[in-house]
């Protein structure tokens, strides 16, 4: 099987490594000092129990890599409109697509059923482009759950030896591509679970995002420290209510474990993506990440005054930033 990772910076580049140790045909679309560096020294994947070093094919001009089995993108959401093209190359009819990135999907009313089924987001993706260029039919979405970070060009440092990956159907069926290609995946990642529900899977994690990234972009907090401070403990709930709100507007409930959440992060003492992005000086995910979901909260009449309060004030931080 042929598989491309479109962007393999922290989560792509750990799941390129792991499928490309298992035998798959591994290429990756990288970019800077880390496509220079996986192309002199292959890609290092390291974690408290092991660290191996994989070859993979490696560039920054998709039509290179010639059509594929399958792409999964592992791209910022600000980034993908611009890729559109970039991953139409690598397409035949029939090559599905994987969308693996945090925050609202831009294809998440797409096959939804009910009141805003097949609304457009074009916040997440401007003028249709990703819809058009890739096409709804390729779709498969993605929930990833690996932290990872990039600590030097080419070597990928995981935080957790537990990572997973939900794969759904855009209209909740389970298909034999969606269970072939997570029977393939699972064999080399980790667990990759096939889901007829994957709205539900996306607010499960949104709700950590929400939560998380702009208290530690503000705070300049890790997961630890987030969870070690009664004070952001007590924001930690409320957000999380917040976000709860919005997404039994849309039909879904979420139950998290909140105990469960700090704890975990106080385990890791993981820096969330944004936080990782802000301190590298990089373009923030805030559009798919928080404002996505402030403008779901606007659609569905919910009051977000939390919301509304933390996502200014990253915004002004994120502008101070050169974002």
């Amino acid at each position: 099987m042929k598989v491309c990772i479109f962007g393999a910076g922290a989560v792509g580049g750990h799941l390129a490594a792991k499928l490309a140790r298992g035998g798959l045909d591994v290429s990756v679309v990288a970019r800077g000092p880390h496509l220079r560096a996986i192309q002199d020294d292959g890609l290092t994947l390291t974690s408290p129990k092991e660290t191996f070093n994989v070859r993979v094919r490696a560039t920054d001009n998709p039509a290179e890599l010639g059509v594929q089995d399958l792409v999964i993108t592992a791209l910022k959401a600000h980034s993908l409109p611009a890729a559109a093209d970039g991953i139409g190359q690598l397409l035949d009819a029939d090559t599905p697509v994987v969308f693996a990135a945090n925050g609202v999907p831009w294809w998440y009313f797409y096959g939804a059923g009910g009141e805003f089924d097949g609304r457009p987001l074009p916040r997440l993706d401007p003028d249709g482009v990703l819809a058009r260029r890739i096409g709804l039919h390729r779709v498969i979405g993605a929930v990833i759950r690996s932290p990872n970070e990039v600590v030097r060009p080419g070597v990928i440092e995981a935080r957790a030896e537990n990572n997973a990956l939900v794969l759904g159907e855009l209209d909740g069926a389970i298909t034999e591509r969606l269970t072939r290609y997570c029977e393939t995946l699972s064999a080399h990642f980790g667990a990759v679970t096939p889901t007829s529900d994957i709205r539900t899977a996306v607010w499960d994690k949104l709700l950590v995002n929400v939560v998380t990234s702009p208290m530690a972009c503000l705070a300049l907090a890790t997961s630890k420290d987030i969870a070690d401070d009664p004070d952001l403990v007590a924001l930690y709930r409320k957000l999380a209510q917040e976000c709860i709100a919005i997404a039994a507007r849309l039909g879904i409930t979420l139950k998290p474990d909140i105990e469960t959440l700090l704890r975990r992060g106080r385990e890791f003492a993981h820096k969330p993506s944004m936080l990782q992005d802000l301190l590298a000086g990089r373009p923030l995910e805030i559009d798919a990440q928080l404002l996505a979901v402030q403008d779901i909260a606007r659609l569905v009449g919910v009051d977000t005054p939390l919301m509304d309060a933390l996502f200014a004030l990253l915004k002004v931080r994120a502008r101070q930033h050169g974002d």
